[in-house]
């Protein structure tokens, strides 16, 4: 029997109605690719433990648009081939990545040129090389200082206070070998070389004595390690444990709990990290008010947290305030919303993006391990 148009006309807006109250109630999904198993496995679950307390708080309050926010997770294995797999298959899923992890992990998907491909915004990267910075890259958006600002703000600290014999002791993958070139660049400018070189295999059986080894012979005056959190403690103790003396200094990836657990309190007192998000202590800084504040009511754990939780949290507010910014939950909408974050304060940390800015800070601090084993800025 055919439909009056008077009844067709009362009907539509009934129609209407229900397709925005489907579409209301679809979940806007974040996707996090990482090595959930595997020598980085504290790192990717530390990040997204932090995410998902941010997307908790943000669904307590109502979600956005309307919409509830998930995550969805899937575990790279730590493998860069499954790595680039899995950042594919998210195309079309999700309106974008949490933090990667891995840098041999990421250099594979920018080889395959899987993000030419798509079009999906990738928030945040671990590690933070250069490579991945420069030149821009319109998917990637870094919201931390780069490893280059890291390494280069020890080598001006320890230069300044006139320790010049400085080693570099990094893992041997593509992120250890940017590093050092980067720290003998730094060395360079300042008329100086470095006076030791070695790399080390995290899946090595020989121990660290050839490591140990150079060290002892060369007698640096200051030892930068390079590395994923479980190779710097156990670099770290090893050091220790065969004499070394040198000073110990690492960046951002480093874990001082984990250093202070396995090399033990007074072996990593001394021990200095650099530091590119706000100290997580300072409950002054509004982020960070914020952030325990959701953490102590989302997080379902007694555990302080570290700043890999702060990291992921942050890299999950942003896509979230994107969001918000451009009133479109789409990848295109994400970028489109964090291209308009133009000098943004997040709580007393400044992010500053735009169409030809991806890197939105190169603020860089440094920490100390203390007697306790606690963090000290």
């Amino acid at each position: 029997m055919p439909v009056s148009t008077a009844r067709l006309r009362r009907a539509l807006p009934l129609l209407f109605g229900l397709l925005s109250a489907s579409a209301g109630a679809q979940e806007i999904l974040i996707g996090h690719v990482a090595g959930y198993t595997g020598p980085v496995m504290k790192d990717a679950t530390e990040m997204g433990a932090g995410a998902k307390v941010l997307v908790d708080a943000v669904n307590s309050r109502g979600g956005v648009l309307g919409r509830k926010v998930r995550i969805l997770v899937a575990d790279d294995n730590f493998k860069p081939e499954e790595t680039a797999k899995l950042i594919a298959s998210m195309s079309g899923k999700v309106s974008a990545l949490l933090p990667t992890t891995g840098s041999a992990n990421l250099g594979l998907v920018l080889k395959n040129g899987v993000f030419d491909k798509i079009t999906l915004p990738l928030v945040g990267t671990i590690p933070s090389n250069e490579s991945f910075r420069t030149p821009l890259r319109k998917n990637i958006f870094h919201f931390r200082a780069g490893d280059q600002a890291q390494l280069e703000k020890i080598v001006e600290q320890l230069t300044t206070v006139g320790i010049k014999d400085i080693a570099v002791l990094a893992r041997n993958n593509p992120s250890g070998a940017e590093g050092a070139v980067i720290i003998q660049d730094a060395l360079q400018k300042r008329g100086l070389k470095l006076v030791a070189h070695a790399t080390y295999d995290v899946a090595a059986k020989d121990g660290w004595a050839p490591q140990v080894k150079m060290m002892t012979e060369n007698k640096p005056g200051a030892i930068i390690l390079l590395g994923t959190p479980q190779g710097i403690a156990d670099v770290a103790k090893a050091l220790r444990a065969g004499g070394v003396s040198s000073l110990l200094y690492a960046v951002s990836y480093a874990d001082f709990k984990l250093i202070a657990k396995v090399a033990g309190k007074d072996l990593a007192r001394g021990f200095v990290i650099s530091q590119v998000l706000p100290n997580l202590n300072n409950r002054t800084l509004p982020l960070i008010k914020t952030f325990r504040e959701d953490w102590d009511k989302h997080a379902n754990t007694k555990e302080e947290p570290s700043h890999f939780n702060l990291e992921g949290y942050i890299s999950a507010r942003l896509i979230v305030d994107a969001i918000r910014r451009s009133k479109d939950p789409s990848p295109r909408g994400v970028i489109r919303g964090l291209e308009q974050m133009r000098e943004y304060d997040m709580g007393g940390y400044v992010v500053d993006f735009s169409p030809t800015k991806h890197s939105g800070s190169n603020w860089v601090d440094l920490s100390m391990i203390s007697a306790s084993g606690a963090l000290i800025y």
